[in-house]
């Protein structure tokens, strides 16, 4: 497969050899990266049944772990200059867009 990546290419300190799911979201106007590493059982891998919602379920723990650490991030540091902060009482919240795959 030519679109792998070996993880230490992307960050030095991923050195985990099991499998795992990890959920990133960068920020560049902030300068904010928040992630998170959920591993599963490399035997759920074995059967496709099986490895659909284990890969769901950590895909959801990590994006749930990441939103919660982004949105504290954002509350430390307000910026009245991106839109839709000025006018809510809640600075780091997410929107969750309709659409995608279903």
């Amino acid at each position: 497969m030519g679109n792998v990546i070996p993880w230490s290419q992307i960050h030095p300190s991923i050195t985990s050899q099991e499998p795992f799911v990890a959920v990133v979201i960068i920020d560049p106007q902030r300068q904010i990266c928040v992630s998170e590493m959920i591993p599963f059982e490399v035997e759920s891998l074995a059967n496709a049944d099986v490895a659909a919602p284990e890969v769901i379920a950590a895909a959801q723990a990590a994006a749930a772990k990441v939103a919660s650490g982004y949105r504290a991030r954002r509350k430390q540091t307000p910026d009245p200059d991106l839109p839709g902060e000025a006018a809510t009482d809640r600075p780091g919240s997410l929107r969750v867009l309709n659409g995608g795959k279903r």
